[in-house]
């Protein structure tokens, strides 16, 4: 999401891979669509960094949740994790 002049320059960041100077929003939902987590981060902070975040917080409010479905950028060592560590497929 594209943040404005006016946005403080500590709350934003540049993704050089969409070549946009804002924030990112990580959103996860149920098979529902019903909202069960968000987190937002600068924009240079890579998907995986900030999976690990938001899977780790999903894990502790939603411990049910066995089974996770995500975007590409997604990977390597969160799969890992998620697999390993918090025991999501």
């Amino acid at each position: 999401m594209k943040a404005a002049a006016s946005v403080p320059v500590a709350t934003r960041g540049f993704d050089g891979g969409k070549k946009v100077n804002g924030r990112k929003r990580h959103i996860v939902v149920d098979t529902l669509g019903l909202l069960l987590h968000v987190m937002v981060t600068v924009a240079s902070v890579t998907d995986r960094e900030a999976g690990q975040t938001l899977l780790a917080r999903l894990h502790e409010r939603n411990w049910r949740v066995t089974r996770v479905w995500a975007d590409g950028g997604y990977t390597g060592r969160l799969v890992d994790l998620a697999r390993d560590v918090l025991g999501q497929t």
